[in-house]
């Protein structure tokens, strides 16, 4: 899917109502659910654009994976979303690698819920942490189904 595709379903033929809503222009909101792909493209440069290049310019300018998707995780946190990386997978020792990850991310997550409930109730820090160590779970589980699926031969 292209970011002005992104935008257009989100917007849903409801441009002035949004553009009332971001004080913008309903013209602006209209270009930003147009390509923008070469010189001839009508289509203005959207935020979602402007999220890619932040992005892309700090993995080029060699910031981790966790810093440089920040915003993404934010705004998956934001809407009570988890964000799961599709990993590349050369062969069965990554399998083996990510499913024992996988079990250690099991552990974490039961140690979390284990501590939290320990005294019959769940602080906001506690909840907290089960949450992300829920999330790192999910992650591992479906980068490990990915790996599986990679190395059927």
């Amino acid at each position: 899917m292209k970011s002005h595709e992104a935008l257009h379903k989100a917007i849903g033929g409801k441009t002035v109502e949004f553009a009332k809503r971001l004080g913008l222009s309903s013209v602006m909101l209209n270009k930003w659910q147009e390509p923008t792909t070469d010189w001839s493209d009508s289509g203005a440069f959207n935020p979602l654009d402007r999220i890619e290049t932040i992005i892309e310019t700090a993995l080029q300018r060699g910031r981790t994976d966790d810093k440089a998707f920040a915003p993404i995780y934010f705004l998956a946190e934001r809407f009570g979303l988890v964000v799961i990386p599709v990993p590349q997978c050369d062969c069965l020792k990554d399998l083996h690698g990510e499913l024992m990850e996988t079990i250690k991310e099991f552990g974490h997550l039961a140690s979390a819920a284990s501590e939290a409930m320990a005294d019959g109730w769940i602080s906001r820090d506690e909840a907290a942490r089960i949450e992300a160590e829920g999330n790192d779970l999910l992650r591992h589980v479906s980068a490990f189904i990915q790996k599986a699926k990679e190395s059927v031969k």
